[in-house]
């Protein structure tokens, strides 16, 4: 038996070592670069004339909860969470209940649609979406023109339209996974439950609250816990869209610009990252705690 352990421990010893490598160590290296004063001039290399690399304590902590600007991306990161991941919520279960209806037909295309965001490159979607939305040229303002509106939204400039923007786009790209999730939980509700419900003279709303979500909430519990997750460490999609204009509203794009803006300051990037990691890590738990989805499905 002995031996056997010896073994097995050998065969997974490049694994582990591989993990360490790619995984733990660049976690460990940006904790340690957090407390000191690393930044460009003397890191990664000394440059003459600049202050050397050392121990600075918590000053980047306190450095960044005194800016402005991080407190105003931390501000806008959660009222993106909140509406993002309620639109994406609302949207993903009334696909899924009209995917799922009975009187719904060619589900086989709809399904063979419902992957397109998946397959798309990023980098294409965003694009194509930051060309819609275009002031000027984008089909989206031309189609409020022609219907009259006659104050159009400046959806790359201006804060509050990006914003929305984003949220659309952001419904976009996720609708799929909500599907997913919520689809496969409605197939399990037992037909015997739903047709016991009819015969008591329940209408169909009535059936969807008391019979329905009750069955399918911890699976639209689990989707919304780890969608609005993805919403908080949102970063490539405003990239993409318009940095400049959301520097100050996204934190994780808020740390980026800290280490590689104008100034690069490392120490304070990697603190930004673990003041995100620990508040990410605080909501999920709490979450989870409040749906108790650690205890399982129902029944």
């Amino acid at each position: 038996m002995k031996k056997i352990t010896t073994i097995a421990l050998f065969l997974i010893l490049p694994g582990m070592a591989a993990f360490l490598l790619f995984n733990l160590w660049p976690i460990i290296y940006s904790i340690y670069l957090a407390f000191t004063n690393a930044q460009l001039g003397n890191f990664p290399i000394q440059a003459p004339d600049t202050e050397p690399l050392k121990f600075v304590g918590l000053e980047n902590f306190r450095w960044i909860l005194s800016d402005e600007k991080f407190r105003s991306a931390f501000m806008w990161t959660w009222i993106f969470v909140a509406t993002s991941v309620t639109l994406k919520v609302l949207v993903g279960t009334f696909l899924s209940l009209l995917y799922n209806s009975k009187y719904v037909k060619g589900k086989m295309v709809y399904r063979s649609l419902l992957i397109i965001p998946w397959a798309l490159p990023l980098l294409f979607s965003v694009t194509v979406w930051r060309f819609m939305f275009d002031p000027v040229f984008g089909p989206i303002n031309q189609i409020l023109k022609s219907i009259g509106v006659s104050t159009l939204p400046n959806w790359t400039n201006d804060p509050f339209w990006g914003l929305v923007a984003l949220n659309i786009i952001e419904v976009w790209l996720a609708y799929p996974f909500m599907i997913t999730v919520i689809t496969a939980a409605l197939q399990s509700v037992p037909d015997t439950l739903v047709e016991a419900a009819i015969i008591d003279g329940a209408n169909y709303w009535q059936r969807l609250r008391h019979v329905v979500l009750p069955i399918v909430g911890k699976p639209i519990a689990f989707a919304t816990i780890l969608t609005s997750a993805a919403s908080f460490q949102y970063f490539m999609v405003p990239y993409i869209y318009n940095a400049g204009l959301f520097e100050d509203k996204f934190i994780l794009l808020y740390g980026f610009r800290k280490a590689f803006g104008a100034a690069p300051h490392y120490g304070r990037a990697a603190a930004v990252m673990i003041i995100a990691t620990l508040v990410l890590a605080v909501y999920m738990y709490v979450n989870v705690r409040i749906t108790k989805l650690q205890e399982g499905a129902k029944g």
